[in-house]
């Protein structure tokens, strides 16, 4: 039976622990190192880890000033001790059998990378439920059509949440200290496995606040979002330099993804750079109205942004 190290990055969370670190508590597969990076955290989560930490000798507490999600991740790769590595958001939670299955998909398929989609929530379960298998699907795909299905997010995102990884895969690619580090280091993580399995089933708690998207303020860091686009470019280009599809794909999800830019541009009052944005969101309007990959509710936010910004911005205030 593998042990599997849990690296949970930690900063000022303290009403979700409860729900992360107990969901992980009540994992129906038992061999875990629990590791719990506190990022310079202000308010209670500390105390929240340390009192978990003497109900199970499994949790081990790192603290760190903060640095953000990236490092605080790749610091909890170097205090782990297995080979297999499995992170966890702290505000968001797994089902209690979650990490069973991902160990059985990698023993099933020879698999050093294991993914699982991410089941958008509004609220908590505390301690979470065990999911059974429904339908189940298991995709084997060739590496364009991963990094195509990534860029698409579908069943398969740059998250590193709800995947499994050797661990051999993120000591040769740490994640960036960067926004969106996961998105400019995703597509080598991807490349490097020898071997990927994709599974349909959900096992992860990604919990979204309503509205969380659109009132945060817009900050330079955010751009780290087109910088790590650029990024997924030069990687096409060295491995993929005449695939159209892939092309398309990854400027799609710089649209799709780029709203969260947009919408905190429009919560800053930059009227003169969402009018930019707005340019060049049409020009590929037709890209996107004729992608069959692409959601009915993004193609609706990209006509509206591309031809009226104004009633964007309206509807998006009206939220």
């Amino acid at each position: 039976m593998e042990k599997v190290s849990v690296i949970v990055p930690i900063y000022n969370v303290e009403k979700y622990l409860k729900y992360s670190i107990g969901g992980i508590l009540k994992q129906s597969y038992k061999n875990l190192e629990i590791i719990l990076v506190n990022d310079g955290s202000q308010d209670n989560s500390l105390a929240i880890c340390e009192e978990y930490s003497k109900i199970d000798n499994r949790i081990k507490i790192i603290s760190v000033e903060n640095g953000g999600q990236g490092k605080a991740r790749n610091i909890g790769l170097q205090h782990s001790t297995s080979d297999w590595i499995l992170f966890l958001d702290a505000d968001d939670y797994y089902d209690n059998n979650a990490v069973e299955y991902l160990v059985e998909l990698a023993e099933r398929y020879g698999s050093d990378l294991v993914v699982t989609p991410l089941r958008v929530v509004r609220d908590h379960i505390q301690g979470g439920n065990a999911s059974s298998i429904k339908n189940e699907k298991i995709l084997n795909l060739n590496k364009d059509r991963l990094i195509e299905e990534m860029y698409y997010g579908r069943l398969l995102g740059a998250t590193p949440c709800g995947k499994l990884y050797k661990r051999e895969i993120l000591e040769k690619w740490p994640f960036p200290d960067q926004l969106f580090e996961d998105l400019a280091i995703a597509y080598k993580h991807l490349m490097s496995a020898k071997k990927v399995a994709v599974s349909n089933q959900y096992y992860y708690n990604y919990y979204q606040r309503v509205g969380s998207t659109t009132k945060s303020r817009y900050t330079s860091k955010l751009e780290d979002f087109y910088r790590a686009i650029e990024k997924n470019y030069k990687y096409l280009e060295e491995d993929f330099p005449n695939n159209k599809e892939l092309s398309i794909a990854l400027k799609t999800r710089m649209f799709t993804g780029g709203f969260q830019v947009v919408n905190s541009m429009i919560e800053s009052g930059m009227t003169k750079e969402v009018k930019d944005k707005s340019l060049e969101y049409r020009k590929d309007l037709l890209m996107i109205i004729f992608n069959s990959r692409i959601t009915k509710n993004h193609k609706i936010k990209h006509i509206l942004f591309s031809i009226n910004p104004k009633l964007y911005t309206f509807v998006l205030k009206s939220i």
